[in-house]
């Protein structure tokens, strides 16, 4: 019985690892290269889009763009209970990049993301919350500028 199941174990473990996955993040692969980054709005998200973009600044890519990125974060009610207390919020996140290449042209793209979320009792799990979900969207957007950038 034990040697059917290693078996199967290791037939398995032979057609995973063996198909060719490579990640579509992975900066080995860029056709592109960051050479500045400059930043202006939420201080917080402009550290995590930043954290994530400065593996592409080591990149020897075809295309080399110097970015600035807008960011801005928006909380606000989305509805209210029947004693006039916060039921939902909405929080929406917004960042307009600027991408200008070597020979000066300049290219511009805004990313949206937006959620909506309940109010909870303990303030202090909303607070963690609500700064869990800033992080999750604004590392999205990343990943769809670094998709951007490598179409242009």
């Amino acid at each position: 019985m034990n040697k059917i199941i290693f078996t199967k174990f290791l037939i398995i473990l032979f057609f995973v690892s063996s198909c060719g996955y490579t990640p579509i993040f992975s900066n080995k692969n860029s056709n592109f290269s960051i050479i500045e980054i400059n930043s202006t709005g939420n201080n917080k998200l402009n550290k995590i889009l930043i954290n994530k973009l400065d593996k592409y600044k080591s990149t020897n890519g075809k295309k080399r763009f110097s970015l600035k990125i807008d960011t801005n974060l928006k909380k606000e009610i989305a509805s209210k209970d029947t004693k006039g207390n916060p039921k939902t919020y909405k929080m929406d996140v917004n960042l307009k990049i600027y991408a200008k290449d070597e020979k000066d042209n300049l290219k511009e793209k805004s990313f949206f993301k937006s959620i909506n979320y309940n109010n909870r009792n303990n303030k202090f799990k909303l607070n963690k919350y609500e700064n869990e979900t800033a992080v999750n969207l604004t590392e999205k957007i990343a990943e769809e500028i670094i998709i951007y950038l490598q179409s242009i």
